[in-house]
Order: structure tokens, then sequence, then C-alpha cells
């Protein structure tokens, strides 16, 4: 009976958890469901609050002053609507964080979902290839762009270099590569079961099959400063990169050499693009010296581009070849343009409270990095900082990893 309980105890823990991954793809077939869902799972994570759970003084005293600045940042939107929906979202990382620090013992269980959700993912992906080759018309697994100021919605296959990228149950290619990214460094520190090795192949493999730019390159990076004894090894890659690169046909060759050099000319040579521009808009913010920002639903976010924000218009923000986005792509010129210089920094400031844990295991300091790296890095080039499903891959696991007495493979 007890056994029972406990089972059925660790299921309702992870309800919340579901509803994130399960709302996902209800929005993503019903888009005006979109926002309820994320709200009432929003909600859900936070409920324990109300439960007279002891937060760290710590984590009270940071979210306090991020709701100082918050509330300035409120009343100086051109819009109250478009501050109410864009304002949910700067809510969305501290309730996994603080449903993290609910469930801070739960770490295995958390593990054990994420493995498992993945090797689901990675079954489904194996599904979609096989769909997507017999017949190229439009499947489910299609990359949806709803555009709300035109209401309708676009699809296409997500596609580069002529190869189908992976997007498994998660939609996304750069959610499958972030949860394959996770789950391999979760799996090589806190999961030591037979299939050990195999979990840990695939895993490898999923982070590649998503062609996820960002997160191949900082999977890489971290595989570099984890084996930096063992990079002898890695000396084979470039010869077999080459080799692949002259096998493939001309097709995938022409398609490899013209994303590098639009990427070249967006990107470093030009900066031809919304994300370049948003960068722009951010720097002229620090150099304005701009301590409360612009205000909540300006810029950057969904609810600006629904709402015409005059923001855009004021700097002459150019959109380029992308104005059919609902965002800007970028997560930092987003925050610190409506948030100004010190609500943003309080707004990390509170994301970043648990490294002030008073004792650290040198593991435990190490998976954090992996883990905030991560989801900072990719923030550079997205909007991760305030995707659910982002957020419940990678912050979730900061206390679950922080209060965790089970030793790790560096001790054994």
């Amino acid at each position: 009976m007890k056994l029972k309980l406990k089972y059925f105890n660790d299921f309702t823990l992870l309800i919340p958890l579901i509803m994130v991954f399960v709302g996902e793809i209800v929005s993503y077939i019903y888009p005006f469901l979109s926002s309820p869902i994320k709200v009432l799972t929003c909600l859900m994570l936070i409920f324990p609050i109300w439960l007279k759970i002891k937060i760290p003084s710590k984590l009270v005293f940071a979210l306090l002053v991020f709701i100082f600045f918050f509330v300035i940042a409120f009343t100086k939107s051109f819009n109250y609507k478009a501050a109410l929906e864009d304002g949910i979202r700067y809510f969305f990382p501290i309730a996994v964080l603080l449903y993290g620090y609910y469930n801070k013992h739960k770490l295995n269980l958390f593990v054990g979902f994420i493995i498992i959700f993945t090797l689901l993912n990675f079954l489904a992906q194996l599904n979609n290839y096989y769909y997507y080759y017999i017949d190229p018309q439009r499947q489910w697994f299609y990359i949806r762009y709803f555009i709300e100021s035109q209401n309708k919605t676009i699809y296409w296959p997500a596609k580069t270099f002529g190869v189908l990228r992976a997007t498994g149950l998660v939609i996304f290619f750069g959610a499958f590569g972030i949860l394959n990214f996770m789950a391999f460094w979760l799996t090589y520190y806190y999961y030591f079961g037979r299939y050990r090795k195999l979990c840990l192949i695939i895993f490898s493999l999923g982070v590649f099959i998503s062609t996820s730019f960002k997160t191949i390159g900082f999977f890489l990076i971290t595989l570099v400063i984890k084996y930096y004894k063992k990079l002898k090894y890695l000396l084979i890659l470039p010869p077999v990169a080459i080799c692949l690169y002259f096998l493939v046909g001309s097709e995938i060759r022409d398609s490899i050499e013209k994303s590098i050099e639009i990427r070249l000319r967006l990107y470093v040579t030009e900066g031809n693009s919304a994300r370049s521009e948003s960068y722009r808009a951010m720097f002229n913010e620090f150099k304005d010296f701009n301590l409360l920002g612009e205000g909540i639903g300006v810029f950057g976010g969904p609810a600006s581009t629904k709402y015409n924000s005059p923001y855009y218009d004021e700097i002459d923000f150019n959109w380029y070849d992308t104005t059919l986005l609902a965002t800007t792509d970028t997560y930092y010129p987003h925050l610190f343009v409506e948030m100004g210089i010190l609500g943003g920094l309080s707004y990390l400031f509170v994301l970043l409270i648990p490294l002030m844990y008073r004792r650290m295991r040198y593991d435990k300091l190490e998976m954090l990095c992996i883990v905030y790296g991560m989801l900072f890095f990719d923030s550079l080039f997205s909007f991760s900082l305030n995707n659910l499903v982002m957020l419940t891959m990678t912050i979730l696991f900061v206390y679950p990893i922080l209060y965790n007495k089970q030793k790790t493979l560096l001790e054994e």
C-alpha cells in the first residue's frame, strides 16, 4: 500500500510538468488555447506556495526587488493589455524555479521523467522521418507560425541542408535539441542503470539530428571542457566531416554553402537581421543609461507586435525579411529594453540566486553551469527564458541538484 501511495504521489508531482508538454502540443493545434493553457500551467507550478512552504530568504529578497522594478515597468507600458500578456511571461521561469524548490528532494524522479520523455521523443522522431519521406505533404509535426495580425497560419517542414530537422513530440527542433542535451548530462551525472551507455549514445545523437546549431555548438563546448584530457581523440572529427561533405550529393553541398553564407552575412559581415537590430536597440538603451526601461509589452515579445507597439517606429526598427515573426527572437534585448538596466539585472539576479547557496560540491557546480549555460546561451538567439518547455528542461533542476545527496560518478 505504501509503495502504491508513493507512485501516486510521484505522479501527482509530475502532472504540472506533463501539462507543460501536452499544453504545448494542444496550443500548437489550437492557437487560441495557448495563453490560457500557459497561465493555468504557471499557476499549477506556483500553487504549492500557498501550502506555507518556507522559501529561502535570499530568493524572497530577490523576488521583492524584481517586483518593485516590474511594477514600475508595467505602469510605463503603452498598452496595459500588452503589458499583462507579456508581463505574465516574466513569471514563467520564476514559477518553474519555485516548483523545483518545492520538490528539491525529487531529483531522481525528475531525471527519470526527462530520460523517459526524451526516449519517447526519439521514437516519435523516427515516426516523423517515416511519414515525411513517404509523403512530403503537410504533416502534424510541421512548424506552424500563427500570424495574429493577419489571422492566418503558415506551415512548413523544419528543414536545413535538405534534411528534416528532428522535432519529436516537442514540435520545435530547438526544444528537441535542448531536451536531448539535458537528458545526456543528467544521465551522465545521475543515472547509473544498465542502459546508461545506450542512453548517452541516443541522447548525443538526438542533439545532432535536431540540427539546432546553437545546441550542437554548446554541446561540443561542454564535451571539450569535460574531456579536455582526451582532445586528441577528437582530431578524427575534421577529416570525418570533410569526407562526409564530399560524399553527400551536390544538392546538399549547395544547401550547406548557401546556409553558411547567409548566416555569415546576417550575423557577422553585415548584421542584416531582426536579431542584430534588437541588440542595436538594447545597446542604445544602455548608452542612454535607461535604468527603468520603456515598459512591459513594448519591445521584442509577442504582445509588442500584436498590439503594434510604437517603440519600433520610434527607433526605426528594421525587420528585414522577418516581418512575419511574432518576436525579435532574442531575449536579452526584450528584457533590458522593457525593464531597463536595473530591472533587467534584478530579474537575472532572481534566476541566479541559487548559485549563492552556502556549500556546493564541485560536481553540482559543474552541472549547474551546464544548466544555466545552455538556457542563457540559447536565449541569446531565442525566447528560451520565457518558454515553459525550455524552462522545464533546464531551470527546474537547479534546486534539486543543489539539494541532492546522492554521490555522482566523480566521487566514486
